[in-house]
């Protein structure tokens, strides 16, 4: 039951992120980069620290005290390189492009569990991971796979695979975490990355005449779903399942992107379809193996 919560944390966190790139692509022209990281992790924190002294009640000055530079260093990965080099990679790249390069996280962090924490990738789960890949390079590419070869990569596309980098690397350190309460722990991030942030505000001053009711909404919305609730959901699921099989569900962000679209009066074509069947299937293999292993391992233990 357990690893059934954290599947569906994942997939939550992932639908919300999905949200974040279409609003994001929006807000990158009223608000700069450094403001759209900063407002929306401020508006995280009016939410994340009454919820984390209310339900976890912790000792802040004591986790802090014993784990202040895991502390900034997650805050670098996630929210200071993250968070605004992904807005910053959309002034430059397409919302297409920018979900193309996203699909390289879970192989990155399968890649990088491998080698650094030595974690086992079986024959099913390398099986799932190529055919998410490849149902979510349908879904970008509408079905015509060569076209894949013929897309024109520029500065932004650079700026959005370091972006993937650093939440892989991230990603992996957050397994060093253990025993800090979930919304304790991405509340201290949060107030550790805005913090950060200010010194670059002064780089970047705001055009407020060029800010919508739309830019106020989306900056909301990223303060609350993608900022607060997707962090908890993926913390969460990474520290069940390993950061190498939570990986596999960021394939899912361009198949949510796309039935967001959908329900925004976009039409869903075939390749949409069927490429999000095969993403859905790739992980649902990655997922079955993980629930066979532990049931293994339960069965030996109780031998």
């Amino acid at each position: 039951m357990v690893k059934y919560k954290a599947w569906t944390f994942l997939i939550g966190a992932n639908l919300f992120w999905a949200g974040n790139i279409i609003f994001g692509k929006l807000i990158v022209t009223e608000l700069p980069a450094e403001w759209t990281v900063f407002l929306r992790w401020v508006v995280g924190l009016i939410l994340l620290i009454p919820i984390a002294q209310f339900i976890e009640k912790p000792s802040w000055n004591q986790i802090w005290r014993n784990n202040w530079l895991l502390i900034i260093l997650l805050a670098v990965l996630s929210i200071v390189l993250y968070t605004y080099l992904s807005y910053a990679s959309l002034k430059f790249t397409s919302a297409t492009n920018n979900a193309l390069f996203t699909t390289l996280t879970p192989g990155l962090i399968m890649l990088f569990s491998l080698i650094f924490l030595s974690e086992n990738v079986s024959a099913i789960q390398f099986i799932g991971l190529i055919t998410s890949f490849i149902g979510v390079l349908i879904v970008l590419t509408k079905g015509n796979m060569l076209q894949l070869f013929h897309t024109k990569y520029n500065e932004g596309d650079a700026i959005m695979l370091l972006a993937i980098l650093c939440w892989a690397a991230y990603s992996l350190l957050l397994k060093k975490a253990k025993g800090i309460p979930p919304v304790t722990l991405v509340a201290m991030i949060a107030l550790v990355g805005a913090v950060l942030m200010i010194p670059f505000l002064f780089f970047q001053p705001i055009h407020f005449y060029k800010i919508t009711s739309l830019g106020i909404i989306g900056v909301i919305y990223m303060g609350v779903f993608p900022s607060v609730c997707s962090f908890i959901f993926w913390n969460q699921g990474v520290k069940i399942l390993g950061a190498g099989k939570a990986g596999i569900t960021m394939n899912l962000i361009p198949v949510f992107t796309a039935m967001i679209s959908v329900i925004l009066g976009h039409a869903l074509e075939m390749s949409q379809m069927l490429g999000g069947l095969m993403t859905i299937v790739g992980m649902l293999l990655i997922a079955i193996n993980n629930l066979k292993s532990v049931q293994e391992k339960e069965g030996f233990a109780s031998t």
